[in-house]
């Protein structure tokens, strides 16, 4: 009698065992499709897929959308990586889980020390190059229901997006030698005293006709963008709830304006005091 209840209590344990490994199993298996969809959609900067991917779908796309405006140079590098899945280890238990992956890009920093003069040079380099530069990022991973999501999207925007457009790519837009001048409306010598608004005023020597994107960077994060046409001047401002933070913090904010092939027209900052 002891000797059957011994194998049947063996046999419980290993069926226990078994269905913890298979349910863990199934679990990263769940999590690494979940991830290499982000993945892709990461690097192909789709704000609207990523943030269907991620657990708080409107404060995602309020992270990624800054982000995934025309940046050529960003889009050339980006578009020659590829990404690697680690393991992952999601429990559905714990109802979270984690999986590291590695983004291998070309070596654009060794590019850029060739001083190309625009995009197409650059990405004539990005494809002569042999050497690579990896980055690692992590996604947490929470279960909504019976969907994985992605739990972390400021901290993947900041490690990937952020480290990008902080690059001094230094491509000069053709535009650059056409301003006349910049000034930020309504301030007090580039500073603002609890502003309802921060507009950026850019006037040009010439008619130019062109779109111009213009970003607002707080904090190493860029907080707004928008695109607009520029005949000898351009007006560009954002109000507070149109931004991802809801509100002007006091603190340094920068203005980065490009043309339409993704150079650099001017940067300019201006201060919030409140």
């Amino acid at each position: 009698m002891k000797k059957v209840e011994r194998v049947v209590i063996s046999s419980v344990l290993v069926t226990s065992m078994l269905f913890s490994i298979t349910s863990c199993d199934k679990a990263g298996k769940m999590c690494t499709e979940v991830g290499d969809d982000f993945m892709g959609s990461l690097l192909e900067r789709e704000a609207e897929d990523l943030a269907e991917l991620c657990s708080d779908e409107d404060e995602a796309l309020a992270v990624f959308e800054p982000y995934c405006i025309d940046h050529d140079a960003v889009e050339a590098v980006l578009s020659r990586a590829s990404f690697e899945a680690g393991k992952p280890s999601c429990k559905t238990k714990d109802k979270k889980g984690e999986i590291e992956y590695t983004i291998t890009l070309p070596d654009y920093e060794s590019c850029l020390d060739e001083d190309p003069e625009d995009v197409d040079e650059f990405e004539d380099l990005l494809d002569e190059t042999k050497d690579t530069i990896e980055m690692t990022v992590t996604l947490e991973f929470k279960l909504k229901k019976e969907d994985w999501l992605i739990d972390n999207a400021e901290d993947i925007a900041d490690e990937i997006y952020g480290e990008l457009f902080d690059v001094d790519w230094g491509f000069e837009s053709v535009y650059t030698s056409k301003v006349d001048y910049g000034h930020f409306y309504g301030s007090s010598n580039d500073v603002y005293d609890d502003p309802y608004c921060l507009d950026y005023d850019l006037y040009f020597t010439e008619t130019v006709n062109i779109d111009v994107t213009f970003e607002v960077v707080f904090n190493g994060n860029v907080i707004y963008n928008e695109t607009r046409s520029a005949s000898y001047y351009v007006y560009c401002y954002c109000y507070p709830e149109d931004t991802s933070l809801g509100e002007f913090p006091a603190g340094d904010y920068t203005y980065n304006v490009y043309d339409e092939d993704g150079a650099l027209i001017i940067s300019a900052t201006c201060t919030v005091e409140n």
